[in-house]
């Protein structure tokens, strides 16, 4: 595969990513053996997804522990081989707080488990629920955070391993919305797809306040892909589903899903 053809389909700072998952795939290619990697954004697995399916000697295969997982371990394997659930090195954690006397969010939660030092990549999805919250791991780090995570915010938890059928179910639902934009410009689908003026919506991004694939981005003329994550502090965030092609005035049509 050439790479200089495949890099000028991404962005900038997602090429280090590009170059990793191609030499990942051109590896399981040639030596016939599967290749685990940590937990990716969707984003990432949509990255992913285009560059294995242009090899024909691999296959990707993902898994998150829920069935609907945004985060996901994705191993790439040859297109004989049928991975187990094993083969992913996934752990489910419960998270036991007294909620009774404690508001405690997703934030707080991931909050606590990254000030154990931890890196994003080794973390699947948080999902809150009335006892706490169940989360994905890497097996590698499980056993550390069982010993080590005693507290989230000001309340005292207990950490205990689950199985993954009894993982708490993840809402995860969102309105479809069509949009026409002038540009796939940050600025132009943020201002769409959250009602704001243009104006209010370079502003936003300019103190901060928007994140795509979870990334702070100061920049409003950075450009939405497919399979991007939006999120505005305040507002929720929304997913680019689908891009179309122009409409009889040139404007572009592009599908959103607001998370509800």
């Amino acid at each position: 595969m050439a790479l200089e053809h495949v890099l000028v389909h991404y962005r900038p700072e997602e090429r280090a990513f590009v170059q990793r998952v191609v030499e990942v795939a051109e590896r399981v290619d040639h030596w016939q053996s599967p290749i685990l990697l940590d937990f990716l954004d969707p984003r990432q697995t949509f990255i992913a997804e285009n560059i294995t399916n242009t090899i024909d000697g691999v296959n990707l295969h993902t898994h998150g522990g829920w069935e609907k997982a945004e985060r996901v371990r994705v191993l790439v394997a040859p297109t004989y081989q049928t991975p187990d659930v094993e083969n992913f090195e996934l752990t489910a954690l419960r998270i036991e707080a007294p909620t009774a006397f404690v508001s405690l969010r997703h934030g707080d939660y991931l909050g606590a488990l990254l000030g154990l030092g931890l890196k994003r990549t080794k973390l699947g999805d948080v999902v809150v629920h009335s006892n706490g919250c169940d989360c994905v791991v890497a097996s590698d780090i499980s056993d550390y955070v069982r010993s080590n995570l005693i507290s989230v915010g000001r309340a005292s938890v207990s950490v205990k391993g689950i199985d993954m059928l009894e993982l708490a179910t993840p809402d995860i639902r969102y309105e479809e919305k069509d949009i026409t934009v002038s540009s796939l410009r940050l600025d132009a689908i943020a201002c769409q797809g959250f009602g704001l003026s243009r104006s209010v919506a370079q502003s936003m991004i300019k103190a901060s306040k928007v994140q795509l694939n979870w990334k702070l981005v100061q920049d409003a003329t950075e450009e939405v892909a497919e399979g991007d994550i939006i999120s505005l502090r305040g507002s929720g965030r929304m997913r680019v589903l689908c891009l179309g092609g122009p409409s009889r005035k040139g404007r572009l049509m592009v599908t959103i899903g607001r998370y509800l």
